[in-house]
């Protein structure tokens, strides 16, 4: 009989006893989702479950449970006052604004409730805490272009590239898929991804995550010299797209071919662009060396050369050593502005005159040259042949 009458004393006290609760773990804001940089009220219900009592001078605080909630959002109103709650079952709602810093990440964040009330007989107050309450941000990922293999490359050429990406966001971007795009006019003729195509699915990247991608990048033996940005799209799950860039240089190849001529004593090294690139600032020299000696200028200036171009350079040399082979040197400027140096060489006969390439010996006989000039002077001796005639008659005429 104690015993009941014991318990039922305590549910009695336990009735007149004010208590306040919330009625939910998460708070309820403004907007839904919440994302970083957003300026957003948040809302917390108090309802008093005390039986037959009145909650005065209610006051209602929301603090920041740990640093990582306190660095996430910063509390613009923290503090609201809701007077008094009366009878058991009323329910008022705190209202708090609150600032998400733009650096937030994405996740959920801890706030403690902290409820400060009196009773109407006294002064003094009392405060309940409610804890882990639970605020959501959801992050907004970005995805770029971090690094990539892809630099300069040449035409009729294979590259294993590597592509680099981060996510560089607050959230979370899933289902990911990257696209290079290489079907625009310009560059569909160009460049080919050899493989499974040009798209690569990177599944899922949290905030910071990075990821690479790997593909053999050809260029067609025809694509043209000069600088290409190539857009790589992004997609992933709700609706997310964003596009970046890779800049990719297409030098070409620049090869020369050298010949030699002789002509009245001097020494002429003839050089052509034999490959598919223009070369700027074309030098060619004549390095010391063992077999032949310089007199005068080794270096001559010849210019640009486009594909196909040829054009000479004039030297002063003279044989010294056993060898015939000469050493050329030419340096250029590819399209990408870097200055190449290349070593050729020349078999020469200085003891006919005649033509030659590096690639087949010196045949000697007579020189085009030669037979250009015999050519002029048969025209010329046709065409002017009756003053020629005249010229001679007359002259004749004189010796009699």
């Amino acid at each position: 009989m104690k015993k009941i009458l014991l318990i039922s004393l305590i549910l009695l006290i336990l009735l007149l006893v004010p208590i306040v609760s919330a009625n939910i773990n998460y708070l309820v804001t403004e907007s839904v989702p919440v994302y970083p940089g957003d300026t957003t009220f948040v809302y917390v219900p108090i309802k008093n479950q005390g039986f037959g009592t009145n909650l005065y001078d209610v006051s209602v605080k929301l603090v920041p449970k740990d640093t990582s909630s306190s660095g996430a959002v910063t509390m613009l109103n923290d503090v609201d006052s809701l007077g008094t709650i009366k009878n058991w079952g009323d329910e008022r709602t705190a209202k708090f604004r609150i600032h998400i810093n733009p650096d937030a990440v994405e996740g959920d964040y801890f706030f403690d409730v902290d409820i400060t009330s009196r009773g109407k007989d006294s002064s003094t107050q009392s405060t309940i805490s409610l804890r882990d309450r639970i605020l959501t941000i959801k992050g907004i990922p970005t995805v770029i272009v971090l690094n990539s293999t892809l630099e300069i490359v040449e035409p009729m050429s294979i590259n294993e590239e590597t592509l680099w990406l981060k996510n560089q966001g607050t959230g979370t971007i899933e289902n990911a898929v990257v696209e290079i795009g290489l079907a625009n006019e310009g560059m569909k003729s160009a460049f080919s991804i050899l493989g499974g195509g040009t798209q690569f699915s990177i599944g899922s990247l949290k905030p910071g995550d990075e990821v690479e991608i790997f593909f053999n990048f050809a260029v067609d033996i025809a694509a043209r010299p000069g600088v290409y940005n190539i857009p790589v799209k992004i997609t992933g799950q709700n609706n997310y797209l964003s596009q970046d860039y890779i800049g990719v240089v297409v030098a070409g190849t620049t090869d020369f071919d050298i010949s030699y001529q002789e002509i009245a004593g001097a020494f002429s090294v003839n050089v052509a662009n034999v490959g598919v690139n223009t070369a700027s600032a074309v030098t060619v020299s004549l390095p010391k060396q063992e077999n032949f000696a310089i007199a005068g200028s080794s270096s001559a200036v010849i210019g640009n050369l486009n594909p196909g171009d040829y054009t000479s350079a004039i030297f002063q040399i003279n044989k010294k050593g056993a060898s015939n082979i000469l050493e050329v040197e030419i340096q250029y400027t590819d399209t990408s502005g870097k200055r190449h140096k290349e070593l050729k060489e020349l078999i020469v006969d200085q003891t006919s005159t005649g033509t030659r390439t590096d690639s087949s010996p010196h045949s000697g006989g007579i020189s085009l040259t030669t037979w250009m000039i015999v050519l002029l002077v048969c025209i010329t001796m046709y065409w002017q042949r009756r003053k020629i005639i005249t010229y001679y008659q007359n002259l004749i005429g004189k010796d009699k």
